[in-house]
């Protein structure tokens, strides 16, 4: 063999192992993934759900899966996060239905006034509806994690305190979703659509004069540093999701969407999200009062004033559905049928 040969041969097996070595060393490599969280660094949602949930999941995968976490809409904003999980501009996203209105008329039916109990068992019905196939045609952009709810929203004003239908009347009440604002508007309010991160200049600056909130965003948002008067009327909340990019999803190895999908469904949005923020709304409760602030929890005979005022949105929702061709009616009594279900099993 000549010298010349010698050397290229040489080369050519030298590469061989650096190249060897380079794909064993990729195999090795930690995935790691984008999760976009709108809300601020400390709000609840981050600290107490999103962040708890990675180191879980990352925990159970060996090291061989990292999510890193950006916070306070640091890749994109609270009306893009479902566009931000479809196009891949994160891997994983949450966000608010209620931010785009129309656009998941059926998953809606969990904003009914008063139709969810608690943020758990809300949790549970959103994503058993999911679970049944009702939904599913709503998500089929992205590869869907879990529905969850917050706990239910009351009442927070800066100016005085609501205790009857008509203390609201004309009052500017800022609406997480077009669901809340039809009710406000049952209610004699005027609803003004607002993202959560606006609410706070909103309030400072009188262009609103109160906010229907759970009362953990409440504080997340710092809402409490702008308002001393909280009714309390838990009158449901806009569902949230947890969505991956379907490519990302895709893309990965089995094992590893295996631990994603085992904690994801009801163990994200109700044994994680729901327990934990039933629990924590009672306590920031507590610590209005203990602040000087007026908390106040309507008679029964007022809330169900209240109540009786935004019954016909019930009938107004199934015939939207329907006159879209959509099975609206179904949908209501299946939702009906796991709220009985849950309640009764406590």
């Amino acid at each position: 063999m000549s010298k010349a040969l010698f050397r290229v041969c040489a080369a050519a097996f030298i590469a061989s192992l650096i190249l060897g070595l380079s794909t064993s060393a990729n195999a090795q490599e930690t995935i790691t993934l984008r999760l976009s969280s709108f809300v601020p660094a400390k709000h609840f949602m981050n600290t107490r759900v999103l962040e708890p949930w990675i180191e879980t999941v990352e925990k159970r995968s060996a090291g061989k899966l990292k999510i890193k976490l950006y916070p306070g809409s640091t890749l994109g904003k609270p009306q893009a996060q479902y566009d931000m999980a479809a196009r891949g501009v994160a891997d994983i996203t949450w966000g608010l239905l209620g931010y785009t209105p129309g656009r998941f008329p059926l998953a809606t039916v969990m904003e009914l006034p008063f139709l969810s109990p608690s943020a758990e068992i809300g949790s549970r019905m959103a994503q058993r509806l999911y679970d049944k196939g009702y939904l599913k045609s709503e998500f089929k952009d992205v590869k869907l994690l879990a529905l969850g709810m917050p706990p239910n929203m009351d009442l927070h004003v800066n100016g005085k305190l609501v205790k009857t239908l008509e203390d609201l009347k004309g009052m500017k009440i800022r609406t997480p979703s077009a669901m809340m604002g039809k009710i406000i508007k049952m209610w004699g309010g005027v609803p003004v659509p607002l993202p959560a991160p606006e609410i706070y200049l909103s309030l400072e600056t009188g262009l609103i004069d109160g906010v229907f909130l759970d009362p953990l965003t409440l504080m997340g948002v710092r809402a409490n540093e702008v308002t001393q008067y909280h009714t309390r009327i838990g009158v449901s909340a806009p569902v949230f999701f947890f969505a991956m990019n379907q490519k990302t999803w895709d893309r990965l190895p089995p094992e590893i969407q295996k631990v994603i999908d085992e904690f994801s469904g009801e163990y994200w949005g109700a044994d994680i999200g729901g327990v934990i923020a039933d629990k924590a709304s009672l306590g920031v409760l507590k610590k209005l009062e203990q602040a000087g602030h007026a908390v106040y929890s309507l008679p029964h005979e007022e809330l169900q004033r209240w109540q009786d005022a935004a019954a016909p949105a019930f009938d107004e929702w199934v015939k939207r559905m329907e006159a879209k061709g959509l099975p609206g009616n179904a949908v209501l009594q299946e939702a009906f049928r796991f709220k009985t279900q849950l309640v009764n099993a406590r």
